[in-house]
């Protein structure tokens, strides 16, 4: 059985400014050589996790059978299943409200990182 709580069900801002926090302090007193090393061990670890998720991701949208191929011909042609010709029916507004939610996130990230300085 699996430890469902984990990761926790956190504030995504919180949770990627954790990360940030945690890559500050990595940094410690380490040269360029040791902090390469270690970030690359880190983005190792993180890769195998991301591969093994996809798999699964892959194997059961192929049981559900609900595995939609955007670039088949049949797409292309407009039978295109629940999916509209705008990115699954979301409107260029609600696409710009994303991109400035992202922004002021950013912005708020950066502003925290120059505190912190």
């Amino acid at each position: 059985m699996h430890n469902t709580n984990f990761p926790p069900n956190t504030n995504p801002h919180t949770f990627s400014l954790i990360a940030v926090a945690v890559g500050f302090a990595c940094v410690g007193d380490y040269n360029a050589n040791e902090q390469n090393s270690i970030g690359n061990w880190l983005i190792l670890v993180g890769q195998y996790i991301l591969t093994h998720a996809a798999q699964q991701q892959l194997i059961e949208s192929r049981i559900e059978n609900n595995n939609i191929n955007t670039n088949s011909k049949k797409y292309k042609n407009g039978q295109n299943g629940p999916f509209t010709d705008n990115e699954q029916g979301k409107s260029n507004q609600t696409q710009r409200n994303e991109v400035e939610f992202l922004l002021d996130a950013i912005k708020k990230i950066q502003d925290e990182l120059d505190n912190l300085k």
